[in-house]
């Protein structure tokens, strides 16, 4: 968590750490993910449980592993995030978390307990070298599981979601919440829209439809082009977009926006998986993939 220090200059970097009373030890916000939950929700729920602000996740900055028991290995993955809501000055110190600090960058390897923690500081210091800190995310978004396309008999653009698949457009909520999704946008397809449906819904964000996204065999465009130009308008937008599509145009998605969907079409994104770019002045500054399965 960062943010730039009240009252001063853009370089005037704050970050967030907290005191944890059983270790009596001073780290960053991390915690354990639960059954079924994906990183960057625990990500997100767990800096709100111990520091009382909501993080909107920007981007990643590394992963460590460590052995934190004889025998035992942890696997951690941190993000750069910036504070949406809540106020950590106003935190209440209970028997888990005694501190929380709002405390400069470039005193906080000094104040951290953990050479672990000094690592995840001198990504983000890395990241804020490159400018990294300030790129936009686009989230491109597969659509959650539709009834069979064979069993289908009225207009293709009409085929709506599976029981499962609306399971899956619900369990997608947190995951949008966890970059500040403030965009929607989507094939004209009902199924593509089905699938932010629930965030928008929760949020209060139309949904734009776009039928330059939408599948070939249905109606939409053969040629890359107009899946470029629709593209090109969504990272326009500053504020986080996310954008559901159907498989077979996810690679053309992908690459009008720099990104090398070799591998996305390789080994398929799954109904409901996503990919997060983060980008900055049409540079690609990092990728990430979720599969909610």
């Amino acid at each position: 968590m960062w943010r730039v220090a009240p009252g001063g200059s853009a370089r005037d970097l704050q970050v967030l750490l907290v005191h944890r009373t059983r270790h009596d030890d001073w780290t960053v916000p991390k915690g354990t993910v639960e059954r079924g939950e994906l990183r960057p929700v625990t990500a997100v729920r767990e800096v709100e449980e111990e520091t009382g602000v909501t993080a909107q996740l920007g981007v990643p900055l590394l992963e460590l592993e460590y052995e934190y028991t004889p025998g035992r290995m942890k696997n951690v993955a941190y993000w750069a995030a910036t504070p949406l809501r809540g106020d950590a000055d106003a935190y209440e110190a209970n028997k888990e978390i005694d501190g929380v600090a709002w405390v400069a960058l470039s005193k906080a390897a000094k104040r951290v307990s953990y050479d672990t923690d000094r690592d995840v500081l001198d990504a983000f210091a890395e990241r804020l070298e490159s400018k990294a800190l300030g790129s936009r995310t686009l989230l491109v978004v597969r659509h959650a599981t539709a009834r069979p396309r064979q069993r289908w008999r009225k207009a293709a653009l009409a085929r709506p979601l599976s029981a499962e698949g609306k399971n899956e457009a619900r369990r997608l909520r947190p995951l949008l919440a966890a970059y500040g999704v403030h965009h929607l946008r989507s094939s004209a397809a009902l199924r593509c829209a089905a699938t932010l449906s629930p965030y928008a819904d929760t949020v209060q964000r139309p949904i734009v439809l776009d039928h330059r996204l939408d599948e070939p065999r249905e109606g939409g465009p053969s040629k890359k082009r107009p899946v470029a130009e629709a593209m090109n308008e969504a990272i326009d937008h500053k504020r986080p977009v996310a954008v559901c599509g159907h498989r077979p145009v996810l690679p053309r998605m992908l690459e009008a926006v720099g990104v090398d969907a070799s591998g996305v079409d390789a080994d398929p994104l799954p109904a409901a998986g996503m990919v997060v770019v983060h980008h900055r002045h049409g540079e690609v500054r990092a990728v990430e993939r979720h599969d909610p399965r």
